[in-house]
């Protein structure tokens, strides 16, 4: 076509108006113009953007800071190739500008140590635009399109100038960080079809909020409105319903809302609207009518995550075009309605978190049956609800159901086999649930399943075979179940499983091989299981590994060196195995490992060299294992370690080698209880910066690990925790301590300091937090301040030194342990006003304390332990102990406190331990005690406590478990309501003037009958002498194994009830010196545990019964200065404690030790020694004679070597004098 074409089309349309003629003319040339012909083919002209254009863009970038250079093309004349600029291809106008932030997304490691995948904000805010927006925009006449989301604007307000883009048809300013009410004059953009306001999120430091929804009516054109997170203050609804009829898309969720009304009068949208969210807001009330009678025109409706109560609406059948329905997270409750089944469109249903919906599952589904076609639910979520009952077999005809989660509910009974007909299912999820029964093998049907979870569930049972027909699984998860038998070997064939997790369960038998197969398999955990055998070297073919927990197993076996080819492998747990031999040096070769743990094993050996490959490794737990030395030098390779534990290797016997003083990420070392030697210096911390937690605990008494650094070192990492013992570290105090600026655990306890605590030291308490500090049993001297204020303290213990001074008042601590030191003069009157309310511990025992036990201390009302034993402190008692309710143990054995025990005793409401022995008291026992009803200890003996024994404590204090009343003057019977204290397992009334029988019932005493006793747990530790075996002996942390009767020395007559001989877990019991008559009871024999009995000084007869001799462990025995007669019973337990004093003064006894033989036998004492060849081992004649003669000689001559030693060094350096005065005062 040309000129010509257009002439004879002029001349073929002469009718019509000449004006119309010139216009098609005009539209013609225009194309033309635009088009190149040639030849009857175009080519599309390249149009330059106009200047004042460009000049308007320069202008708006120069407004902007763009840090990362994403608008670095803006140069040149043709704005239309800039990037994020688009013009219009005919005229050359700008009318895109999308300026959109795209988004990165990063991998993050977890507390876990493993990789999570999430939006990398911080990289967002590298490539974001900011500054402020020119309203040279204003000269971009035709800009129809405007994106600048996802940018940081850093909280300007939103331009009121883009009110006048008239020609905007899409505008997104979502997640660009803007604040401040939204501007109005938006509402002038009557062709905006896409509005996007929505902000970052609702805790952001900066909002944007809406206060005059006026302006939203003039938006006539628009379709799809987006304000999220954007803070309402208006009235919503009313602005919401002025909404243009054609919106189809409505956004608000997070927009604090707090009110809906529950009717809709009138609302633009109602037939136009497809999706509406209003999730994550305020309201509470019912569910209003109007969402589904007014708007029927719904898709997808969101009212997730809100305060939603009442039951779910039966008119929500009326959106029958409904297909999507979240109401998940909300508060309604009651059944599921049936006339949700009447949803015909319905795809996906969302009650997820609905805690108050009930009721049977069976109805739901059923109910489904209402539509003629009931196929096209595709997503159902029940899961975290109350829906009880059976999973009905009709499930299996929701043909089209691709995800179905009923987890976390309370459903029950067998897995309908009916669930194999779900073919298009991707997703099921009945984990925690009362599920049982087995797995139905139906569910190898499922040839779509993605994602099968059935963890936490009663399902027991052998893991059908037919699981193995699930090609396209990706995880599956039966942890936590009764499934049990082994795993089986088709497994191997879900080739596309990425997960599985088989954890917690009754599975048993070895690893199957073919577990191999699983080649992208990124997580398997197999732990807490009876698995057993050996890991098999298939394990090396996982090459997508990325998890692998056996641990908590009983595998056995050496670890297959083709563990070394799982590159990606970066958590490796096979702790708590018997796992022997090796660390196979293949492991080296893992060069993604994060987390390396083999605690709690047997293998042995050193650790390999190849263990520095590990540049990834941030973990590594080799504790509790039978690993020896050397620790390799190569360990000093491993960058990026930041958790270190080579603690409880009790035979490693190795040095720590310098190298890892190479670990500039370690944070946390533990060595503690492993048999370390030789030196530990600051060239073991050389370029450590990051340490936060040194834990070298050792449990020996030599101290073959030496800390010595110099005096002036300064660290370059800065402790939080720092915990030694029996390291040698002093006699110098650790100057270096007083630098650590975070340090909140200091434990260095007989680390042989043997010098002052310098002020730096103290200077540090008073300006951090302490959270404990623990300097116990060193030679630690010195005074310490008399006053402090600690910044703030939990513990502070400088117990078993010798500290010397009067005790000192220090502020803002929880507990202060200052015993066995060399404090001397009183008790400071006003050390409750000091100490303060806080404070629940106080331990000044062992100390040269006197004077009397000031008042002010029942202001520590907080006291949970007070223990003021082994000192000198007189008076008597304060009687103001009414308000410490939390007092739990109150200790003042070993001083000279006299008096009467005041009656406020009686208001410790939570005392568990009265320990007043050893003291000057007197007087009866004040029945205000009856109201100390948690009582478990009470030690009143060595006093002068008298009448009778209190029958209230049988009664009314039932969880005692000792009771001390040796040595006082109490009278009268043992109260027979004592047999009743069910828990009672020690029993002293010796050395008293109690009369009468022995308690018939005493039998009674279950605590007795066997082995197991319950300890008390206080934090404390009681300290008791105990009379057994024929010697007083301290008991402390094995009291509550101490199984003892002690009635000796009384008045007491009448037989000795045969039902003592029911407790059978007795290890003392001694009824010497009372006036015992009758026999011994026959079956004193099953006493099985007794290891002494004293029934000596009494009256008692007859015959000593023959099953005595099945006390295998008893050590000592005496029944001297009785009546017994007859044959002394034989057995070789007896033989080991011959002693013919334990017979004597019993007339009628015969028989071997004694020299009386009975009558008509001619007992020889059994042989004492072995024979060898007819000959005694133990020959005095000839050369053996002569070196036992030089042995005694020696021990002689030792004897007077080592006293007199002793003596002199005694006279001449007088703190030893000091020392050993001190312990005989205190023992």
């Amino acid at each position: 076509m040309g000129g010509v074409g257009a002439a004879a089309a002029a001349a073929a349309i002469t009718s019509i108006p000449q004006f119309l003629l010139m216009f098609l003319l005009l539209g013609f040339l225009y194309l033309a113009e635009s088009l190149h012909v040639v030849g009857g083919l175009s080519t599309e002209i390249t149009v330059s953007c106009i200047e004042g254009e460009r000049q308007a863009l320069l202008d708006f970038k120069a407004g902007l800071n763009d840090t990362s250079g994403r608008l670095s093309s803006w140069i040149g004349d043709d704005c239309c190739t800039w990037t994020g600029v688009s013009c219009n291809n005919m005229t050359g106008h700008v009318n895109k500008l999308d300026l959109r932030n795209p988004l990165v997304f990063q991998k993050y490691y977890g507390s876990d140590g493993f990789p999570y995948s999430d939006i990398d904000w911080d990289a967002a805010r590298y490539t974001s635009l900011g500054g402020k927006i020119s309203p040279s925009l204003l000269k971009l006449k035709h800009l129809n399109y405007l994106d600048l989301s996802i940018n940081n604007f850093q909280g300007i307000h939103i331009p009121k100038f883009m009110g006048s883009l008239e020609n905007l048809r899409y505008l997104n300013l979502s997640y660009a960080v803007f604040s401040g009410t939204i501007p109005p004059h938006l509402g002038n953009l009557s062709r905006l079809q896409y509005l996007d306001l929505q902000n970052t999120d609702p805790f952001s430091y900066y909002q944007t909020t809406i206060n005059n929804l006026q302006w939203v009516s003039g938006l006539s054109s628009l379709r799809y409105l987006n304000m999220n997170y954007v803070r309402f203050t208006g009235n919503w609804i009313q602005a919401v319903t002025m909404l243009p009829p054609s919106l189809s898309e409505l956004h608000l969720s997070s927009c604090e809302l707090s009110e809906i009304p529950f009717s809709l009068p009138y609302a633009n949208f109602t037939t136009s609207l497809l999706v509406l969210q209003l999730s994550w807001n305020n309201f509470y009330s019912s569910i209003p009518p109007w969402l589904f009678n007014n708007i029927t025109s719904l898709i997808v409706l969101d009212l997730s995550w809100n305060n939603f109560e009442g039951p779910i609406p039966d008119t929500f059948a009326n959106t029958s075009s409904l297909q999507n329905l979240d109401i998940s997270h909300t508060n309604i409750g009651d059944r599921i309605p049936t006339t949700l089944g009447n949803l015909c469109n319905l795809k996906s249903l969302d009650l997820s978190g609905c805690s108050g919906i009930n009721g049977e599952l069976t109805e739901y589904v059923n109910s489904l049956s209402t539509c003629n076609s009931n196929n096209s639910l595709e997503r159902l979520d029940l899961s975290y609800t109350q829906l009880s009952g059976r999973i009905p077999s009709s499930i299996g005809d929701l043909s089209s159901l691709i995800e179905l989660d009923l987890s976390s509910t309370q459903l029950s009974g067998p897995i309908p086999t009916s669930i194999g007909n779900l073919l298009s299912l991707t997703k099921l999820d009945l984990s925690s649930t009362q599920l049982s029964g087995r797995i139905p093998t139906s569910i190898g049907d499922l040839s779509s399943l993605i994602e099968l979870d059935l963890l936490s569930t009663q399902l027991s049972g052998p893991i059908p075979t037919s699981i193995g027909n699930l090609l396209s699984l990706t995880k599956l998860d039966l942890s936590s179940t009764q499934l049990l038998g082994r795993i089986p070997s088709s497994i191997g064939d879900l080739s596309s499983l990425i997960e599985l997790h088989l954890f917690s369960m009754q599975l048993s038998g070895p690893i199957p091989s073919s577990i191999g197969n699983l080649s992208s398999l990124t997580k398997l955990d197999l732990s807490s299981t009876q698995l057993s055998g050996r890991i098999p070297s298939s394990i090396g073919d996982l090459s997508s590994l990325i998890e692998l927990d056996l641990s908590s197993t009983q595998l056995s076996g050496s670890i297959p060196a083709s563990i070394g080819n799982l590159s990606s492998l970066m958590g490796l747990y096979l702790f708590s195995t018997q796992l022997s031999s090796s660390i196979p040096a293949s492991i080296g070769n893992l060069s993604s490992l994060i987390g390396l743990y083999l605690f709690s094993t047997q293998l042995s050996g050193s650790i390999p060299a190849s263990i520095g490959n590990l540049s990834s490794l941030r973990t590594l737990y080799l504790s509790e294992t039978q690993i020896t030395g050397p620790i390799p030098i190569s360990i000093g390779r491993l960058s990026s370690l930041r958790d270190l534990d080579l603690s409880s290797n009790q035979i490693m016997d190795a040095t720590i080698p310098e190298s890892i003083g190479e670990l500039s990420e370690l944070v946390y070392l533990r060595i503690s209880n492993s048999s370390w030697r030789g030196v530990i210096s600051e060239c073991h911390f050389k370029n450590v910066k990051s340490l936060k937690t040194l834990d070298i605990e050792l449990e020996a008494t030599n101290k073959p690990l030496i800390f010595e650094v110099r005096r002036d070192w300064i660290p370059t990492f800065s402790l939080e925790s720092i915990s030694m013992s029996d390291v040698q570290m002093g006699p110098n105090f650790p100057s270096w301590l007083a630098t650590q600026k975070n340090l909140s655990t200091i434990i260095l306890t007989n680390v042989g300091i043997s010098d002052t605590i310098p002020n730096s030291f103290w200077k540090l308490c008073a300006r951090q937090w302490i959270d404990t500090l623990d300097l116990t049993r060193n030679h630690i001297r010195g005074r310490v301040p008399n006053s402090l204020e600690f910044f703030g303290a939990g513990s502070v213990d400088l117990s078993f030194n010798q500290i010397e001074g009067s005790v000192p008042l220090w502020s803002n601590i929880s507990s202060l342990s200052l015993g066995t030191n060399l404090f001397t003069g009183q008790i400071p009157q006003n050390i409750g006003e000091v100490l303060g309310s806080e404070v629940n511990q106080l331990d000044f025992s062992g100390n040269f304390l006197n004077g009397s036990i000031p008042s002010s201390i029942c202001e520590l009302t907080s006291l949970s332990i007070l223990t003021l034993s082994n000192n000198s402190l007189w008076g008597e008692l304060p009687d103001c102990w009414k308000n410490m309710e939390d007092l739990q143990v109150l200790d003042l054995q070993n001083n000279n406190l006299s008096g009467k025990i005041p009656p406020s005793i009686g208001s410790l409401s939570s005392l568990t331990y009265l320990l007043l022995s050893s003291n000057n008291f007197h007087g009866k026992l004040p029945s205000s005690l009856e109201k100390c009803t948690n009582l478990r200890s009470l030690d009143l003996g060595r006093n002068g406590f008298s009448g009778n024994i209190p029958t209230w404590i049988g009664r009314s204090l039932s969880s005692l478990q000792i009771i001390r009343l040796r040595s006082n003057f109490f009278t009268g019977k043992i109260p027979s309501h004592l047999c009743k204290l069910s828990m009672l397992h020690f029993l002293d009334l010796a050395h008293n003037n109690l009369s009468g029988f022995i308690p018939q019932f005493l039998g009674n005493l279950s605590a007795l009958e066997g082995n197991d006793t319950e300890s008390i747990a206080t934090g404390y530790t009681e300290h008791m002498m105990v009379v057994t075996k024929g010697r007083e002996l301290e008991y402390s942390t094995t009291l509550d194994l101490v199984k003892s009767i002690d009635l000796s020395c009384n008045n007491l007559s009448g037989k000795i009830p045969d039902g003592i001989t029911t407790l059978v877990g007795l290890g003392t019991l001694n009824l010497s010196m009372n006036h015992l008559t009758g026999k011994i009871p026959e079956k004193i024999g099953d006493l099985q545990n007794l290891e002494t009995l004293d029934l000596s000084i009494n009256q008692l007869s007859g015959e000593i019964p023959p099953s005595i001799s099945s006390l295998t462990f008893l050590s000592h025995l005496n029944l001297s200065h009785n009546n017994l007669s007859g044959k002394i019973p034989s057995s070789n337990q007896l033989q080991t404690i011959s002693d013919a004093s334990m017979y004597a003064g019993n007339s009628g006894l015969c028989g071997w030790p004694l020299a009386i033989n009975c009558p008509g036998t001619n007992i020889s004492p059994p042989p004492t020694y072995a024979k060898v060849d007819g000959e005694n081992e133990l020959n005095m004649d000839g050369d053996d004679g002569m070196d036992m003669l030089w042995f005694y000689i020696g021990i002689v001559m030792g004897f007077i070597v080592g006293f007199w030693s002793v003596c002199i060094t005694l006279f001449f350096k007088k703190s030893w004098r000091i020392a050993y005065f001190r312990f005989f005062s205190l023992y």
